[in-house]
């Protein structure tokens, strides 16, 4: 697979970690901030996987 898209990839597990939190929080379910944190990593495994093939 291509570096752009594994990038890609990452950023969109991100933002579906992100929103999916957000949305747990505002129904009022106890998350324990999980996506949060899932969210941070995966954008930053993408970031880390992007600058490592340059």
């Amino acid at each position: 697979m291509e570096s752009k898209t594994k990038v890609l990839i990452g950023i969109l597990l991100a933002v579906v970690f992100l929103a999916g939190e957000t949305v747990a929080q505002l129904m009022g379910a106890k998350t324990y901030s999980i996506g949060y944190i899932l969210g941070a990593l995966a954008f930053v495994g993408a970031i880390f996987i992007g600058a490592r093939q340059r």
